[in-house]
């Protein structure tokens, strides 16, 4: 019978990284959030706009980020391009999307009293913005991690 021997270096490759990690645990939370939020739609509507954010770019953005972290470096043998970058993009995600769950009902509720909310809404794109920029910060991030990488071995 024959023993393997992995060196340390391989063993090393298969403990998820840090960002990676970060991710995955915050989409499992935002998961746990977005179900809640989505038990509470059943009584009032207003928690459609919160779980729907909470769902697809809490639970199922981050979880894809999470995982394309962990695989990217992995499937092409080269670091990542900027772990920093990552990180970065992992605080202004959070921003984000808390930003949106806070401002947006405030938002609404000025709408439903058909007062100005000109305000809210400036609030709510200034989270949205930040949301995007740090989803461009993940494809740039990405990109730049494959990109000499060969097509064709």
């Amino acid at each position: 019978m024959r023993t393997w021997k992995l060196p340390h270096t391989v063993l090393n490759r298969w403990v998820v990284n840090r960002i990676a990690n970060l991710f995955i645990k915050t989409a499992l939370i935002y998961l746990a959030i977005s179900t809640i939020l989505g038990v509470l739609i059943i009584p009032g509507p207003g928690f459609s706009f919160m779980h729907s954010h909470f769902a697809l770019i809490g639970w199922i953005s981050f979880m894809v980020f999470g995982i394309c972290y962990e695989i990217i470096p992995r499937f092409t043998s080269k670091p990542l391009f900027s772990e920093k970058l990552g990180i970065i993009q992992f605080w202004l995600g959070n921003i984000g999307l808390v930003g949106l769950f806070i401002s947006y009902p405030f938002m609404k509720m000025y709408m439903v009293k058909e007062k100005d909310y000109s305000d809210a809404l400036s609030i709510v794109i200034i989270f949205g913005v930040i949301e995007a920029l740090s989803i461009f910060m993940f494809i740039y991030n990405i990109w730049k991690s494959m990109e000499k990488v060969s097509l064709w071995k």
